[in-house]
């Protein structure tokens, strides 16, 4: 739509309104297969590198070690799943 200069003089109001005379309403659903299809690998990945930085690597509660745990977990994630 942005790169489309005809369908950006729509504006949203009549893009909806195309996508849903063109689509029906589950065009408004289109692409978000792939969304639900990595959410849960994304997730258990963030959350698993997260669980193990505090549990064997960052042991001690601590306001600056939950940040570094929070950063590996970011950094995993985005390195195995979302990067690929």
């Amino acid at each position: 739509m942005q790169l489309n200069p005809e369908i950006n003089k729509q504006g949203m109001i009549g893009t909806i309104k195309q996508t849903f005379r063109e689509r029906g309403v589950l065009g408004f659903y289109r692409g978000y297969g792939a969304l639900l299809l990595f959410s849960v690998p994304k997730n258990q990945v963030r959350f698993g590198a997260y669980t193990f930085m505090q549990t064997r690597v960052l042991t001690e509660r601590n306001k600056m070690n939950n940040f570094l745990c929070g950063l590996a977990a970011g950094a995993s994630e985005a390195v195995v799943v979302v990067t690929p």
